[in-house]
């Protein structure tokens, strides 16, 4: 047994080799799963990430005040907070290919919907969290295709590459739905994103296959509450979720209040702090593929402990946050923003595959599942707590506070690999 599985996978049976292990067919056929994973992850941001980029176009619509616009925001995180348990649970059951067509479609008609109708701010706030709703199968039912096809030393880069889709589909709806409302109205942009969701759905359902042990682990489902009480019991694999929760708190910090930060801090002109979170932003693609790689290929097996470094890591640049000042060189700020973007977003593909490892082999969506939603919760949670903190204390002591947490929360993963696997803690 590996020295970084948990005794939650130690109880199910492992996973069993994807289909291309026996199949030259299937072994070129992962390629095309993993190019209609990526299809279905871009085409969904741009719904999940284009409700970010509409914003100010509802603001201006409706005549709201900027915390009443950001609801909008809140909504399309609380949908897949709701679904993603039930939806892992069905992608466990009925496997991944119809679950995430058929939600992504259904995303897609909502989206149609609320183009028709153009509903008041209220409705809409409800159109977006079923939106969401709907988005939460991309993620477990993607996950779990990757799992089924790649073989273990091979997940990491190929979540990575799956990942990027995230940022793509969010860099297209940023550059096309503002432009396409300007010239029309905010609800044309809203159908071109029902279409383009429709048209992912299809894709994936016309062209993914489900490989590997697929027939096998819809036999026998985990029901979720089992599922979670097993999990948060099982010690290492609540070491891996609390280590993901930090990160996520990093992730999902950096990314809402840096600009802010650059700007009222450390009086950098918005267009400035823009470009500065651009680099960081693609410099978290390339950690995405390149973190999973090398982790990967130097420390096969030990994802556990590239995760603990990637704690302790990330908590210097972060560190570095609360010795700037206004007068800064602005290459020190640059190299600060662009190794916490490629660390604050890079972990997440790691983190992915891991808690695959050390799912239960019925439930590996499931695990996923509730992995992601407890993450989904903090990344709708830590940045309004965080920007209450800097409203008590100031930026110098909240960066310090978020850097205590990634350092303890290394500590006790550590400490927990040494308890579990003690002949090989070093």
């Amino acid at each position: 047994m590996p020295p970084e599985t948990s005794a939650t996978a130690t109880a199910a049976p492992q996973q069993s080799a994807p289909a291309e292990a026996t199949a030259p067919q299937a072994a070129a056929y992962r390629w095309v799963v993993l190019a209609v994973a990526v299809t279905a992850l871009t085409t969904g941001s741009v719904v999940y990430s284009g409700v970010s980029v509409l914003i100010p176009l509802w603001k201006q619509a409706y005549h709201l005040s900027p915390a009443t616009a950001a609801l909008a925001a809140s909504a399309i995180q609380a949908g897949p907070i709701a679904s993603m348990l039930v939806l892992g649970w069905a992608i466990d059951r009925y496997g991944e290919r119809w679950v995430v067509s058929l939600t992504m479609i259904a995303m897609g008609c909502t989206a149609f919907t609320v183009a028709a109708i153009g509903p008041n701010y209220p409705v809409l706030l409800l159109f977006i969290v079923l939106m969401g709703a709907f988005y939460g199968a991309i993620l477990p039912g993607g996950q779990r295709a990757i799992t089924r096809w790649f073989a273990p030393e091979q997940q990491g880069m190929a979540t990575g590459i799956r990942q990027s889709g995230l940022p793509i589909g969010a860099s297209i709806a940023a550059a096309v739905l503002p432009a396409l409302a300007l010239r029309s109205d905010w609800t044309a942009a809203v159908a071109l994103q029902g279409g383009v969701a429709v048209v992912g759905g299809v894709v994936f359902g016309a062209l993914y296959r489900e490989g590997g042990n697929a027939a096998g682990a819809r036999k026998a489902p985990v029901r979720i509450h089992r599922l979670a009480v097993g999990l948060v019991r099982d010690r290492v694999v609540r070491s891996l979720l609390i280590g993901g929760l930090a990160l996520a708190a990093l992730q999902y910090t950096f990314s809402a209040q840096i600009l802010i930060f650059l700007n009222d801090q450390l009086k950098i002109p918005i267009v400035t702090a823009g470009y500065l979170f651009a680099v960081a932003q693609g410099a978290g693609i390339l950690g995405r593929i390149g973190l999973a790689w090398i982790s990967d290929h130097f420390w096969p097996g030990r994802r556990m402990r590239s995760l603990q470094w990637m704690l302790l890591v990330s908590a210097v640049p972060l560190a570095g946050l609360t010795l700037l000042t206004p007068g800064s060189p602005r290459w020190i700020v640059l190299a600060l923003c662009t190794v916490l973007g490629l660390l604050s977003v890079g972990w997440y593909p790691l983190y992915l595959v891991q808690v695959a490892d050390v799912a239960p082999q019925a439930a590996v969506a499931s695990t996923i599942s509730f992995a992601i939603t407890l993450n989904q919760i903090i990344a709708a949670a830590m940045p309004p707590l965080f920007g209450l903190l800097v409203g008590w204390s100031g930026y110098p002591v909240s960066w310090s506070l978020l850097v205590a947490v990634l350092i303890l929360t290394a500590l006790q993963l550590g400490r927990t690999r040494a308890a579990a696997t003690p002949a090989t803690a070093h």
